[in-house]
Order: C-alpha cells, then structure tokens, then sequence
C-alpha cells in the first residue's frame, strides 16, 4: 500500500511518531486481511449543454463537471466498497485506542481508493479523466442517491445510504470518470487553482505518484 497516501490522510489528525508508524503497519495487514472489495459500474453517453447522462435524462449539474468532462463523449458511473467489516473493526478501536482508529481509518481509506483505481485499469479506458465524487468541489452530494439506485448498489453491493446520503458501509465511494479525454490529478488542471488555499500554502489535496 501507499504509505505516503496513508500520510496524508492523516496530516494534522495525529503525530507521525514511531507509535504511528507501527499502527499503519499493523493497520495494513489488518485491513487488506478483512476487507472484502466489490466494484459495479455504468457507462452512459453524455450530451452537452446541458451537461447530461443521455440514456437515462441525469442532467450533471456542476461547473467542474461541465470543465472536467468538457472534451468527453462517455462518463463511467462507478461505486465501490471494502464492506462490513472494516466499518465493525473501525468502531471497535473508537472504543479502545482512538489513536489506532484514526490511523485505521487512514489505511481504510487510502485502500478503498487504490482498490478502486486498481479496478479502474482492468476496464482499459485509453483516455480518461481522474475519478470525480459527489461532494468533491460542487458536485451534488445528492447524486450519491441518484447514482446509487441507478447502480442498484445496494443488491449488487449491500451498500445503503442514510439520511444525510452518506453510503453504509462508510468505507464506500461512488465516483464519475470521463471517457473521451486524458486529465490526470494535477494543481494545474484544477478549476479550483487560481483560488485554492492548500495550493497558496505550498500543499495539494493529493499525493502525487
């Protein structure tokens, strides 16, 4: 696993001391141990002003999506999760060791997105944006819903959602990829760029390869 991706999630939530280090190592083992990863997806067509899934009438309401997408023809709706256990184990060190849960929660993190990507390459886009959640700058949380039903992630994946539509088991993602154009993770292909604080501050909200 990416133990600098691991890092960075916990950035300002505790101090990399040897304490930590060793929690992510056991934290490591222990969540490619128990996790049990499952992935769906959809690819649609996308017409454009109004940006939209065509098959379906979804319209994408968002500035970053219109930018993102903006040389696409397809989008690939993908959801994914590491499922129950993780969630259960998660809790259990919340009532034991907080510290061992936040270093936890990194791990489980960093590893549901390298899952993810992993999946990502088995269905060979050639060109493709990097991969885009509702909630990520002002993409609608809601879409996780609309998403979610469309993918029926909850009989393929026993993925459900609460009332503030976040998915359960939390350790689940739905994500949006352009198929048409090539666009890695980069400061520079940001729309958020000229005005992003992390980036003022000599930071990035990713961890670069």
């Amino acid at each position: 696993m990416n133990k600098q991706l691991i890092r960075h999630y916990l950035q300002a939530q505790t101090v990399m001391d040897q304490t930590t280090e060793q929690f992510i190592d056991e934290c490591i083992h222990e969540v490619q141990t128990i996790a049990q990863f499952k992935a769906v997806y959809q690819i649609y067509h996308l017409s454009h002003h109004p940006l939209m899934l065509k098959e379906v009438n979804i319209p994408l309401v968002s500035d970053d999506l219109k930018f993102y997408f903006k040389d696409c023809h397809e989008c690939c709706i993908i959801a994914c999760t590491l499922s129950t256990m993780i969630d259960r184990q998660l809790k259990y060190y919340e009532h034991i060791d907080m510290h061992k849960a936040v270093v936890f929660d990194a791990v489980s993190n960093a590893y549901l997105e390298e899952c993810c990507d992993d999946f990502e390459k088995t269905l060979d886009f050639k060109e493709r944006t990097f991969r885009l959640a509702p909630g990520y700058g002002d993409i609608p949380m809601q879409l996780n819903k609309t998403f979610a039903t469309l993918l029926q992630i909850d009989k393929k994946l026993g993925v459900s959602m609460n009332s503030s539509g976040l998915l359960i088991p939390m350790k689940s993602m739905i994500g949006l990829i352009g198929i048409g154009k090539n666009m890695k993770k980069t400061c520079l292909s940001c729309i958020r760029k000229e005005s992003c604080e992390l980036r003022k501050g000599g930071q990035r909200c990713y961890v670069k390869d």
